[in-house]
């Protein structure tokens, strides 16, 4: 019923700000308290607009205290420090090391538990760009398996997030979760298995087609796009990756069965590794060599293929700035991974600072081509850190689980393919938009009423550090400076005229009897369904 009434106020709002033959006018009121009141899209302070539009890219939102820094410090300082940011790494309790698998009560504290602590990161962790890459690089080089299992693999990619790609490969190719999960660890000399020699190339570095440094398809003289590689680049690059298995133990947890925090290992026994010559993507891999040696080998031809550089920078824009970068763009981070020799902090600071990336930080600047839909889970904690939690906020059903609003499960995708696929187009403009995979009526449904029905447990926000008591207190004083409030907070202090009208139009209507709590929460989901809050831009 509360869902219900969120989508007619939602309805109401949007009816009241599409109103073609009206002209939108935004009320003057007066500032209380020494705040400054936005009646426009155009903010009196375009620097706190431009530090919270660097936040939505960089972090997992803007809080106060970031928007502070960022101000203080400037955006390439602010991306400097977060460079120098140790990595946050999750370390699992005995609980989600050892439980029996039909213990279903214990499966699910273990499941809960993860996803807890990377809510905990998320809102309160220093490391935020080292996070924001983290997912960016477990949508495109994913792997799956059990609690404990997805915590190593999550701190495998934290701690290798901004450093060098060929770290990350080898590090994601020892991976005993990633070992199981693509079926590297039973892949030998005599009996193949190329699953994660494919999926390696196709997924994680190369691509299908070959590039050119700006990201553009090279194509043959009908129109082909040219394969990246062939059958037999597979089966090479399998004998390559043979002969690894889990550094297994006697007497492990249960849940511990692969040895997750311990990388693989060379099988102990004659024969599990190919040691003949291999030819990958026309390089030469010598006969002879140690099981270490061949994979470095086969890092180095992966990492510094000419397709590498535009193939994995295209995916790290996408998830950070726009989901259609311009050539442009595309060729000056491609040069920065191939100078910086795959530095993924460098090419983080390149997609940020780049001026395809900072030209809307002047909101009269933006372009219709630039930005990118928020997916379901940095739309969920955008909105959290706006309420300035500083830690996961408890499920009102389940204190083991956080309050998730949407399908979109914490490392948990549900296919190799990630969460999206990253040339997903929007219909009928056929402009790519990845994550509009995942708008589907339930997330939306979601949206309109989660927060509402979720903040009447009010305790499970004050005690994640949420500052709930600031907006009650704003709607206390006047519609007015609620309405500010949530502009500062989730609008960089620009909040559109028409939504503002149309904020102030359902306080004092539909939700003219609510109470403060009521206003607040119904308020602040109707507006953030909208798309102004919904699109990075």
């Amino acid at each position: 019923m509360k869902k219900c009434l969120a989508l007619a106020v939602l309805v109401s709002l949007l009816s009241a700000c599409g109103d073609s033959n009206k002209q939108a006018q935004a009320p003057s009121f007066v500032a209380s308290e020494g705040q400054v009141l936005v009646t426009d899209s155009a903010p009196k302070n375009a620097n706190y607009y431009a530090a919270s539009r660097l936040l939505e890219q960089a972090s997992w939102g803007p809080n106060s205290a970031s928007v502070i820094e960022v101000q203080k410090l400037g955006t390439a300082a602010w991306i400097d420090r977060q460079l120098s940011v140790p990595a946050s790494i999750l370390r699992a309790p005995n609980y989600v090391i050892d439980f029996a698998d039909e213990n279903q009560a214990a499966r699910d504290l273990a499941h809960g538990w993860i996803q807890l602590r990377f809510m905990d990161l998320a809102l309160g962790g220093e490391d935020q760009l080292r996070q924001r890459m983290t997912w960016a690089l477990f949508n495109f080089i994913v792997a799956n398996g059990n609690p404990y299992g997805r915590v190593e693999y999550m701190n495998t990619i934290q701690k290798n997030a901004l450093g060098s790609f060929s770290d990350l490969i080898r590090a994601v190719s020892l991976s005993p979760i990633m070992g199981t999960f693509l079926n590297n660890d039973q892949n030998v000399a005599n009996s193949p298995n190329e699953n994660y020699a494919r999926e390696l190339m196709q997924l994680f570095t190369v691509g299908l087609v070959l590039l050119n440094q700006d990201g553009t398809v090279q194509r043959d003289a009908t129109g082909k796009p040219l394969e990246t590689y062939t059958q037999q680049d597979v089966i090479e690059a399998t004998k390559a990756l043979s002969g690894w298995e889990t550094a297994h133990e006697q007497n492990l947890p249960q849940q511990n069965w692969g040895n997750f925090g311990v990388p693989m290992r060379p099988k102990t026994w004659s024969g599990a590794h190919s040691v003949e010559q291999k030819k990958v993507l026309g390089k030469t891999i010598p006969a002879g060599q140690t099981i270490e040696k061949d994979l470095e080998s086969l890092i180095s031809i992966l990492a510094t293929h000419p397709n590498t550089a535009p193939f994995v920078s295209r995916r790290l824009i996408q998830s950070l700035v726009t989901s259609n970068p311009s050539p442009e763009y595309m060729t000056r981070v491609s040069k920065v991974f191939v100078s910086s020799g795959g530095n993924l902090g460098q090419v983080a600071k390149a997609i940020l600072l780049d001026p395809e990336a900072r030209a809307g930080d002047s909101p009269t600047n933006q372009k219709p081509i630039v930005g990118k839909i928020k997916e379901p889970l940095l739309h969920h904690i955008n909105l959290l850190r706006g309420m300035n939690c500083t830690a996961a906020v408890r499920d009102r059903n389940n204190v083991n689980s956080p309050f998730l609003n949407g399908e979109q499960r914490i490392f948990d995708a549900p296919s190799v393919f990630g969460y999206y696929p990253p040339d997903h187009k929007a219909p009928e403009s056929l402009t790519p938009a990845p994550e509009q995979k995942l708008l589907n009526t339930r997330a939306f449904r979601d949206r309109a009423g989660g927060l509402n029905w979720h903040l009447e447990m009010t305790s499970n926000f004050t005690n994640a550090g949420c500052d709930i008591d600031v907006f009650i207190k704003a709607s206390e004083r006047s519609p007015e400076e609620l309405v500010q409030l949530i502009s500062t907070r989730y609008f960089k202090g620009a909040l559109p005229a028409p939504l503002r009208e149309g904020a102030l139009n359902l306080l004092g209507s539909a939700l003219l009897n609510e109470s403060h709590l009521r206003k607040v929460a119904m308020l602040i989901e109707t507006l953030s369904t909208t798309p102004t809050f919904g699109v990075i831009k």
